[in-house]
């Protein structure tokens, strides 16, 4: 076993300081960047619960966003891009939906969840008080029981689910693809019924008493098992999953235990013993917590070195690395801002450790394209360009009224006599409160539901080739209405777009 002795006690002891940072709120170097990929988002909701907040990094000192009624956070699960929204849960394990475009703040309290995990933002998953697999979507909720009580969900990037469970001193996992309850794949794991479970890009990785091992999981093939010289401590995987890294309990070794089982695991020598480990979610920077004092050790991952230490104190959100590089850490109520590499003062934001932080890459709150809102247009039989709303008159941005796009061969055809052309109709948003395999079933529960006065409907529609009913109440003219009227309902709902 070879290892890599890190110089970084040196360090520690007479090198690098970490200096007080500067007492102006951000410096000069935190400006933004302009970016083709997505924002980093900010969002800062108050521990105790109250106005939540988002902030374009690294501008920390100017909301671009802010709703009220947020619950507190006590621990977030993900984020959904698409939808724009944050899932994370309270105090009390409640999943709470935070809709960055809606501004409405959603808590869904039955069934009670533990265990609760999501992926993608949108589906949230967790296990059901007697041992059953619950999932809660915008669309509704679903729910399995495997063959042993599960104790555990790790939804997967590729959409599927593992579950695991305990047989004796074994671990169990299935493995599915919601909503199918059909388990495709399950594995027996020897001795690892209480291991601790990591994420690995696509592998599960299981740390036991004094072993790793891991499962593909895309199939459940497991792969080898490395022995370690002691009883493990915490452990951290990189988010490629190339790399585990495991401390031992009462030493200062840090093993990297690789992904190939022809490398050898390397080890880490630290300045101490730790209690946790922390994940750069990009993979450079590894955050270790020694186990007295307020601090941190920050490694680098490329080196494999202790680059030295730095004063925070640790709670489920921060300490974190920024998508930059640097690193947020919580000094009192105040967020201190250390660069990793050289572990430099970059800046102090006020008052802001009294929030629940957490980061998202979403392009949500760029400036809208004003072509998306242009009229829709069409070619008529003389070739003159028309706007879908007058059915006539040229086109007030080209007042020449000039065309330069080719227009359709042939001449145009006449709608059906009372049909109104898809163009000029209104858009309009629609809340599906249920999905139904069932018409019957279907119409019996839309007869019981009234949101503000409005009585649901039934809507037919397809998902994955089959035919389903959705109750719904609409239409709403905008989506920030139909979100009101989600939120009304006191049910899990889901918004969609249409015509009317």
């Amino acid at each position: 076993m070879r290892t890599l002795l890190a110089s970084a006690l040196l360090l520690v002891a007479c090198g690098r300081s970490d200096r007080p940072a500067d007492p102006a709120t951000q410096d000069a170097s935190l400006s933004p960047v302009a970016s083709a990929g997505p924002d980093a988002i900010v969002l800062r909701i108050p521990r105790a619960g109250g106005t939540a907040r988002a902030y374009l990094y690294p501008r920390l000192d100017s909301a671009v966003w802010s709703a009220p009624g947020a619950p507190a956070a006590a621990r977030a699960l993900g984020f959904d891009s698409d939808a724009g929204s944050l899932v994370y849960v309270d105090g009390k394990g409640v999943p709470v939906r935070l809709g960055l475009r809606s501004g409405v703040a959603s808590a869904t309290r039955r069934p009670k969840l533990v265990a609760t995990a999501s992926e993608d933002g949108s589906a949230i998953y967790g296990v059901t008080d007697s041992g059953a697999v619950a999932r809660i979507t915008p669309t509704g909720r679903w729910t399995l029981v495997t063959p042993a009580r599960a104790h555990d969900v790790l939804p997967q990037a590729d959409g599927s689910l593992i579950v695991a469970g305990e047989r004796g001193k074994d671990a169990m996992l299935w493995h599915l693809w919601p909503p199918e309850t059909r388990i495709v794949d399950s594995v027996r794991v020897p001795g690892m019924a209480r291991a601790r479970r990591l994420q690995a890009g696509d592998r599960l990785v299981l740390v036991g008493d004094s072993s790793v091992t891991a499962v593909r999981g895309r199939d459940l093939v497991a792969g080898r098992v490395v022995e370690l010289d002691g009883a493990t401590g915490p452990a951290a995987a990189t988010p490629s999953g190339d790399r585990v890294y495991v401390a031992l309990r009462g030493t200062r070794e840090l093993h990297v235990v690789p992904r190939d089982a022809e490398d050898d695991v390397e080890t880490i020598e630290l300045p101490g013993e730790i209690s946790e480990l922390r994940m750069d979610p990009l993979g450079r920077y590894l955050l270790a917590r020694p186990t007295s004092g307020d601090s941190a050790w920050v490694i680098s991952l490329g080196t494999q070195k202790v680059l030295g230490a730095v004063a925070t104190q640790w709670r489920v959100d921060l300490p974190l690395v920024a998508p930059d590089g640097r690193l947020l850490l919580v000094s009192g109520n105040d967020v201190r801002i250390v660069h990793a590499e050289t572990l430099a003062p970059g800046g102090t934001v006020r008052g802001a450790a009294r929030d629940f932080w957490y980061i998202a890459s979403w392009n949500g709150f760029r400036p809208r394209d004003s072509r998306l809102d242009e009229p829709v247009r069409f070619a008529t039989g003389d070739s003159a360009l028309v706007d879908s709303a007058a059915a006539s008159g040229p086109d007030s941005a080209d007042p020449s009224g000039a065309f330069s796009g080719a227009l359709p061969q042939g001449d145009p055809q006449p709608p059906a006599p009372g049909a109104t052309p898809a163009a000029t109709r209104a858009p309009a948003w629609y809340v599906s409160l249920a999905s139904h395999g069932s018409e019957d079933v279907a119409r019996a529960e839309a007869e019981r539901i009234v949101v503000a006065g409005v009585s649901a409907s039934v809507q037919r529609g397809e998902a994955s080739g089959r035919v389903v009913y959705r109750v719904v109440v609409g239409p709403y003219p905008t989506r920030s209405d139909a979100e009101r009227a989600g939120t009304a309902s006191g049910r899990s709902y889901w918004i969609f777009s249409g015509t009317q």
